[in-house]
């Protein structure tokens, strides 16, 4: 009878191990998971710190019932952003657009001039620009 109490508390050992090793590895894996994705908050937290817009001026093309709207977005911040990763709403409805420059890199202090088109609806109107970071800017309009 002895040697099976000693068969008996060595199975409960290694099985106790062998539950321990595989915790271990767990969690581990979720530890370095949970401070990857603290990093990349704190970064995405730094960069929206650090990006502001301002728009600078608009001018309107009237064509028969619809206008071009050209907007000069102003980069006041210190982060370097897309200039195709800007969203535009009128009236909080999603509009087109595009940009009159080459380059699609917008450096800080430096303006990118974007052009809606096809724009209907005379009278006052709410414009928000929205960058790749979240950080928007509105403007009031009257055609």
């Amino acid at each position: 009878m002895g040697f099976e109490i000693s068969a008996v508390v060595a199975i409960f050992f290694v099985s106790v191990m062998v539950i321990a090793a595989m915790s271990y590895t767990t969690i581990s894996s979720s530890n370095e998971l949970l401070s990857v994705s603290t990093d990349e908050h704190y970064s995405l937290v730094n960069k929206k710190l650090q990006t502001d817009i301002q728009i600078v001026d608009s001018s309107a093309i009237i064509h028969n019932s619809t206008y071009q709207l050209s907007l000069e977005v102003l980069n006041t911040g210190s982060e370097t952003l897309r200039s195709d990763e800007i969203d535009i709403l009128v009236d909080g409805v999603y509009m087109y657009h595009s940009t009159s420059s080459a380059t699609v890199i917008w450096t800080p202090e430096t303006s990118v001039v974007l052009n809606i088109y096809d724009l209907s609806g005379f009278g006052g109107h709410r414009l928000k620009v929205v960058t790749e970071n979240g950080i928007c800017d509105y403007y009031s309009y009257n055609i």
